[in-house]
């Protein structure tokens, strides 16, 4: 049967890809053009060495992830160039998704919760100010950041860590995320959970504030 809409009283967003629209092929495309390495390349190359989880887990800061993005490049690029490249990844958080969350918060318990680094961190709560004169922190009762706890998801470590810190009941949760590896293993931790694709909009699954009842089947 599954959890019920009408059991959910929180609600714990990701963000890229759910709530901020980004495309990651185009800080490939840049770190490609800096360094002349193929993206095929530097894909096996980043991956090989966890740069990016390194920095989303807190375990590299700022300047070692630029030293070490240099190396892997074996190309010197100053720290304006390495930040303009890993942040044009970033694009739009539409009105209409802004508009769901301010919605939404008289209904349930809003959270957030995502895996990402201090410097898209500054970069897209800057944009988003910048866009609409509040600050998108101030959406979410809480706010979960996988470089500041020290781990990511799917690790169930990060699950545990949020319904805790929180106080939340697995239960009464849905978790909406744009990988169905990290619903699964929130799913794992009880929590309900929607699974974004290409196919609807997060506010597709919602109607007047509310969960929308004809969208069960997305509810696990």
């Amino acid at each position: 049967m599954g959890i019920q809409p009408s059991e959910i009283r929180n609600i714990i967003f990701d963000l890229g890809g759910v709530l901020l629209n980004i495309n990651p092929l185009l800080s490939l495309l840049e770190f490609e053009r800096l360094s002349g390495i193929s993206r095929e390349e530097l894909t096996k190359r980043l991956a090989e060495e966890h740069v990016f989880e390194k920095i989303d887990t807190g375990s590299f800061d700022p300047s070692q992830f630029r030293s070490e993005l240099c190396r892997i490049m074996n190309h010197t690029a100053s720290d304006a160039e390495i930040d303009h490249a890993w942040n044009i990844l970033l694009l739009d958080f539409p009105a209409s998704r802004l508009e769901l969350l301010q919605q939404l918060g008289k209904n349930y318990r809003l959270f957030l919760l995502s895996n990402t680094n201090i410097i898209h961190f500054r970069q897209y709560t800057q944009d988003f100010y910048n866009t609409y004169s509040i600050p998108l922190t101030g959406l979410f009762e809480k706010v979960f950041l996988s470089y500041e706890i020290g781990i990511h998801k799917p690790d169930a470590g990060i699950y545990q860590y949020v319904l805790q810190n929180a106080g939340l009941v697995p239960s009464e949760c849905v978790f909406i995320d744009d990988s169905l590896q990290n619903i699964t293993a929130a799913a794992l931790e009880g929590m309900a959970g929607i699974h974004i694709t290409q196919d609807y909009d997060v506010t597709a699954y919602f109607d007047n504030g509310w969960l929308r009842s004809n969208m069960i089947p997305a509810i696990y």
